[in-house]
């Protein structure tokens, strides 16, 4: 039996392994609410206890230091700490820029290294499951019964709420192990749920703290971290059983925040330094506080609780410098247009350019919607899109429209068939065709939940191998015939987009993103500092990233890198631009066709007054 040493300081780690669910982001640079909460649950009950936090990218560097037998500073530091306390919560894997969550090899290291102290796993992937690829099944969190080292407690409740139970009336297993299994009561704290959305409120305000711990933070101006914002939890649709394949639903009906609850816990944020927000964690933002089912396929908004919450905020924070939204259901639409066309407005009105609205096609073919109990039909899909650019399409101060959908879809859903894949294609051309702006398209694999149906489990596993290669090519086509063009008229060459963050250097270049809920990558063929903002004019467009340089661009100045990238220069033009720079204005039109030179001159207006 373990026994711990009863220390005057108990030291706690939260290791954020990033959650990724439906209605919820925390992959850097967001920062999901869970975290806070337990951050907020533990400090309000034990505040003499040390708290840290630490990333799983950050640990997994310990551990490789670790491995490697190198000198780690933070090595004899982290196994101080009595509680360790893991996050796990990906449930729609991606790729992410500046991120890895947690996978199922991790918790086995981390057990391991952590071998003395009190091990507690949370988060969603309690419940549903830890996602590592689409068109495989979930591992489900019952494998970790097989670990050497066990896990001592593995909570499926609500972690907050659960924490701080057994921080007020059973702290003592937290010294000896043996209590766990002497405690009838266990099994049923480790499930508990809160009585009601209030219950987190000081939880959510205390565990501002936690942001000076986070990597992405930074005292100007919040650095790049963007805190996640819950308004909401369950699913409007949970009365019909909601998406055959979504855990939200599992989540229960609805159950709204106080306005003025949401707004502490972002003055809280905000005081610490914090200027970038996203209302996020929630299955549907116009579902906010929404009314009575007059429609039983989806309840009435409530347009003024969605102004009085987006005015309060910015009333309160006035130097906000992102405000966005997520997810969005088509149906409000459809089923409300009057009260979804005030919803949009507001949104205008107090959030902030590149804002998106993520948007769950899943498919447009009628059978896939009907045998997956999907959302919405492609002609009420259409009118939402319609609604959201007549409002949002208008370019905002940092170079980003306003507002513009964003649609997730969905490859191998029960139901689907080649057919569906023409059909999604189409549906797509058809947007392209009215001049519909969309900021994203979102095209992944069924992840298949944990507990799954067996039948169909071995059913869908089949039918995503059979289509591999022509899911492969049908997204090329999308990326090509669709994304492609959509972004060269969203971001045409010689926009200017400012203040963009320095992430990442990517070979001889560096990889960058505004702030905001599904920003644009830009890659500038410059090593670049990082985590400092510049402004940037757009030269050329990939599939779903820009091609970029800083600015003010001067062309005698550019290296032949950055000559290259410009949209119809190239290699050779731009080896003959070296060779005579600086060059008067009849050299440039004898090597630049006028076409060309038309475009330069978009990106550097002072080549027009040259002789």
């Amino acid at each position: 039996m373990k026994v711990l040493i009863r220390k005057r300081i108990m030291r706690v780690l939260i290791i954020d392994g990033y959650i990724d669910q439906p209605s919820c982001l925390g992959v850097p640079p967001f920062l999901a609410p869970l975290p806070r909460y337990i951050y907020g649950a533990i400090k309000k009950i034990k505040p003499s206890w040390e708290i840290d936090y630490i990333t799983i990218d950050q640990i997994r560097k310990v551990l490789k230091d670790n491995y490697q037998n190198k000198a780690s500073i933070g090595l004899n530091r982290l196994r101080e700490n009595n509680i360790i306390i893991l996050i796990s919560g990906v449930s729609v894997p991606g790729k992410y820029l500046s991120g890895t969550p947690l996978r199922f090899s991790d918790i086995k290291h981390i057990s391991n290294f952590f071998s003395e102290s009190f091990k507690i796993i949370c988060g969603p992937s309690t419940i549903f499951g830890i996602g590592e690829e689409g068109g495989k099944p979930s591992i489900p969190i019952e494998r970790l019964e097989n670990l050497e080292n066990k896990w001592d407690l593995i909570v499926k409740g609500d972690s907050e709420i659960v924490l701080s139970t057994l921080l007020q009336n059973y702290e003592n297993i937290f010294y000896n192990y043996e209590e766990i299994g002497n405690n009838p009561n266990m099994e049923k704290i480790l499930q508990l749920k809160r009585e009601n959305m209030e219950d987190i409120l000081d939880f959510s305000v205390i565990g501002a703290e936690l942001i000076i711990h986070h990597p992405n933070f930074s005292r100007f101006e919040g650095g790049n971290l963007i805190c996640e914002i819950e308004t909401f939890r369950g699913c409007p649709r949970y009365i019909n059983g909601g998406c055959l394949f979504c855990v939200e639903p599992k989540k229960g009906p609805t159950a709204h925040r106080k306005i003025d609850s949401i707004v502490k816990e972002i003055e809280s944020l905000y005081n610490k330094g914090v200027r970038h927000f996203r209302l996020g964690n929630q299955t549907d933002f116009y579902a906010f506080n929404h009314g009575l089912y007059e429609n039983k396929r989806y309840p009435k908004p409530n347009p003024e609780a969605v102004e009085s919450l987006l005015s309060k905020i910015r009333n309160s924070c006035p130097d906000i410098r992102t405000l966005h939204i997520d997810n969005v259901n088509a149906l409000n639409f459809a089923l409300y247009p009057k009260e979804a066309e005030k919803i949009t407005r507001s949104i205008i009105k107090y959030c902030t350019e590149g804002n998106v609205a993520a948007i769950g096609i899943e498919s447009v073919d009628s059978n896939v919607i009907s045998m997956n109990n999907l959302k919405a039909s492609a002609d009420e899909i259409l009118e939402a899109l319609s609604v959201i650019n007549k409002y949002g399409k208008f370019i905002g101060k940092n170079g980003n429209p306003a507002f513009l959908p964003g649609l997730n879809f969905i490859m191998g859903l029960p139901g689907e068939t080649q057919e569906s894949l023409n059909l999604n294609y189409q549906f797509l051309h058809k947007i392209l065709k009215k001049n519909y702006w969309i900021r994203r398209i979102n095209l992944r694999k069924f992840l298949i939940p944990a507990g799954f149906n067996p039948r169909l489990n071995k059913k869908i596993k089949n039918h995503l191998n059979k289509f591999a290669s022509k899911y492969y090519k049908w997204k090329d086509t999308i990326r090509n015939e669709i994304d492609h063009p959509m972004l060269q008229k969203i971001y045409p060459v010689g926009r200017e987009l400012k203040n963009v963050y320095a992430e990442k250097i990517d070979g001889n270049g560096t990889l960058l993103r505004q702030p905001g809920t599904y920003p644009i990558t830009c890659f500038v063929p410059r090593k670049l500092d990082l985590k400092i903002k510049f402004n940037l004019m757009v030269v050329d467009h990939g599939f779903r990233s820009l091609n970029c340089l800083k600015t003010p661009i001067i062309l005698n100045e550019l290296s032949q890198r950055e000559l290259e990238i410009i949209d119809g220069i190239g290699k050779k033009r731009a080896k003959a631009i070296l060779l005579k720079r600086p060059i008067n204005k009849k050299e440039w039109l004898e090597i630049l066709p006028p076409e060309i030179w038309e475009k330069v001159t978009k990106l550097q207006p002072s080549l027009l007054s040259l002789i």
